[in-house]
């Protein structure tokens, strides 16, 4: 996985999930890191997101095409995310 933010956004976030002991945004970095090793040959890339707590990705593949890209991103109270659930969620989701 390649940090694209800086360091100290990630740290951060990283430091407010384990604050409120929410597993989810580690749930989905482990996620990330089952996609890397599928076999396909991307890496995950993290980029600052305006949302709080949040990060937008994609796939990179080694031969420099981008694959999936979307969201990870914090549903907190309030939500900030501008993304749509269908179900009242708190914590990290992906979003494709």
């Amino acid at each position: 996985m390649k940090i694209c933010c800086s360091q100290e956004h990630y740290d951060k976030v990283v430091q407010y999930a384990n604050s409120i002991q929410d597993q989810t945004l580690q749930n989905c970095l482990e996620r990330f890191k089952q996609w890397e090793k599928s076999g396909r040959g991307c890496e995950i890339e993290l980029y600052y997101d305006s949302a709080p707590y949040s990060f937008g990705f994609c796939e990179r593949y080694t031969d420099g095409r981008t694959g999936i890209v979307g969201g990870l991103l914090y549903h907190g109270n309030p939500d900030q995310s501008f993304a749509v659930t269908m179900d009242r969620f708190h914590g990290w989701s992906i979003h494709t």
